[in-house]
């Protein structure tokens, strides 16, 4: 009988360890003294529309960072990685990053001139094709259409 009671001990404290490890959080910090150091969250936002990505880092304070984590989830960010000093997230958005959405460039589309979101550097979907054939234009202005320039 002892020895069942050792084992039921064993699997509950067990069962509850994992429900902590696998929940993603760690009560045990502030015993470990690691809460004075600040925690690093980094989000990573992929623009699925020109499939461009930003990346923003923050420090927090670690007595914030489950409540902060909680609510980035329940925003629709996903967990992507985690380590006792530093947390990703990630999420998509079907939208254009905010640079696609600002600026646009004309350059070249097959033989002819297309205007694209972004930036030569960082360059967008085709948003619009002018129908003038390149082969029509001046070298110089070919020339300036496979650099970009900027609208």
């Amino acid at each position: 009988m002892k020895r069942l009671r050792l084992v039921l001990l064993l699997g509950f404290i067990l069962g509850a360890l994992y429900v902590v490890y696998d929940s993603g959080r760690n009560p045990f910090l502030p015993l470990l003294g690691i809460s004075k150091t600040p925690f690093n969250m980094r989000l990573i936002s992929f623009y699925a529309s020109c499939r461009h990505e930003e990346a923003a880092e923050e420090a927090i304070r670690h007595d914030q960072w489950e409540v902060m984590l909680d609510t980035l989830i329940e925003d629709g960010w996903e967990l992507k990685r985690i380590s006792p000093t530093e947390v990703e997230l990630g999420k998509e958005f079907f939208a254009l990053c905010p640079d696609c959405r600002e600026k646009e460039f004309i350059g070249i589309y097959g033989d002819e001139i297309g205007v694209y979101a972004g930036s030569p550097e960082r360059p967008g979907p085709l948003k619009q094709v002018i129908p003038v054939k390149i082969g029509k234009l001046p070298a110089e202005e070919v020339n300036d259409l496979r650099a970009g320039d900027s609208l």
